[in-house]
């Protein structure tokens, strides 16, 4: 599947409609739970094993919760819920995450 990765690959009705958009459009959520910025992260699928950068995971937004799903499978990867007890993190779905190293004091 190939697409323009800024623009939703389903529906352009906008994120409460079901629209399903690059990952960089739930970085937001995820970056104030990592405490990084989640666009350089690169995430291996725990079901197929493609590995793919943050921005290129399918994002779906407006539902309970922000879902990422892998672009090759489909599968789930990582999902946030931010519920009245708390947030929530599930990235069972993914095999690994790499952060790439901080730069150092210079």
């Amino acid at each position: 599947m190939t697409s323009d990765l800024s623009t939703p690959a389903v529906h352009e009705d906008g994120p409460e409609s079901g629209a399903v958009l690059d990952g960089n459009a739930a970085a937001g959520e995820f970056a104030g739970i990592l405490a990084s910025d989640p666009t350089t992260v690169t995430v291996r699928c725990g079901s197929c094993g493609a590995t793919q950068a943050f921005g290129q995971l399918q994002a779906y937004l407006g539902g309970p919760g922000t879902v990422l799903r892998c672009r090759e499978c489909e599968a789930m990867v990582a999902r946030v819920a931010r519920t009245p007890q708390g947030t929530w993190l599930n990235i069972s779905g993914s095999s690994s995450w790499l952060f790439p190293p901080t730069p150092g004091p210079a």
